[in-house]
């Protein structure tokens, strides 16, 4: 998903190569207000908050666990739960629609 997000923004994707801790989104955004106000402004976006534009400490939660807690998907199909988005599908057209909204920038 980094990959896709780095192309959706024109930046250079850079592979993580670490060993040991990871890197927390929370702890790297700390301090970052004036910046994002500074993108907000230069690119003319719906005034928000660097808070109300990402949730740091869900997604390093998301992100940063050992291993799946979701092995399979058998016993939701059991249970009739069919339906399924393509992630990467889903997770570009978010993005295209923030920027529609003049939320991220282009």
């Amino acid at each position: 998903m980094w990959r896709v997000l780095a192309g959706q923004f024109g930046v250079e994707f850079v592979e993580f190569e670490g060993e040991g801790d990871r890197v927390k989104l929370a702890d790297l955004m700390k301090g970052k207000e004036e910046v994002w106000d500074e993108i907000v402004r230069e690119n003319e976006l719906l005034p928000t908050k660097l808070e109300e534009v990402g949730s740091w400490g869900f997604v390093d939660a998301v992100l940063n666990v050992e291993e799946s807690h979701l092995g399979s998907m058998n016993k939701s199909k059991e249970h009739g739960f069919l339906g399924f988005r393509n992630s990467v599908t889903s997770f570009v057209s978010w993005i295209d629609k923030a920027k529609a909204f003049k939320v991220v920038p282009p």
